[in-house]
């Protein structure tokens, strides 16, 4: 007995350390699930009293002097997308294009401008640092988007709709 003992005492001790090593690094995992980037959502709505989520088909979103292929949304039909805003800017604007046939080509494009200050908000030392964003400002033009409204004037890690656009649609 004193033999199978003096065997099995290291490896329950080999077993005790990795179980407390790893134990602070399951716990700063489950810590940081939220999510890192702060992703504003626009969604499409109906323009009247009775107002309500409408989807628009072939709709194409792409950002205005991107750095990259800044193509959010290809000739699909959506109710809403997701955009992020620029740190190195103050400014970020998306053109939001109506690709159906029948319609004049003027009236093709609609432009979402924000204008906005970053900030840096620390999480947790173990899950690091977002860029939050406050909207100063914001436009667009009004070819077939009706209306327009900031739902919240904070950009952030929430899961929330930031901008409602609203559109004519005939009952």
């Amino acid at each position: 007995m004193k033999r199978l003992f003096r065997i099995l005492m290291p490896v329950v001790g080999v077993v005790a350390f990795l179980g407390v090593m790893l134990l602070p690094t399951a716990c700063n995992t489950e810590a940081c699930l939220d999510s890192k980037s702060s992703i504003m959502t626009v969604g499409f709505y109906s323009f009247g009293d009775s107002s309500y989520a409408v989807t628009i088909d072939s709709v194409s979103v792409y950002g205005v002097g991107q750095p990259a292929d800044s193509l959010l949304v290809d000739t699909a039909r959506i109710s809403s997308f997701q955009a992020t805003l620029r740190s190195d800017k103050d400014t970020t604007q998306y053109v939001i294009r109506y690709d159906q046939r029948n319609l004049n080509p003027r009236y093709k494009r609609d432009t979402l401008t924000f204008v906005y200050h970053a900030y840096v908000k620390f999480d947790k030392a173990e899950c690091g640092a977002i860029y939050n964003y406050v909207i100063d400002e914001f436009y667009y033009t009004t070819w077939q988007i009706v209306g327009a409204e900031m739902m919240t004037d904070e950009i952030n890690n929430q899961d929330v709709e930031n901008v409602r656009l609203y559109y004519y649609v005939p009952e």
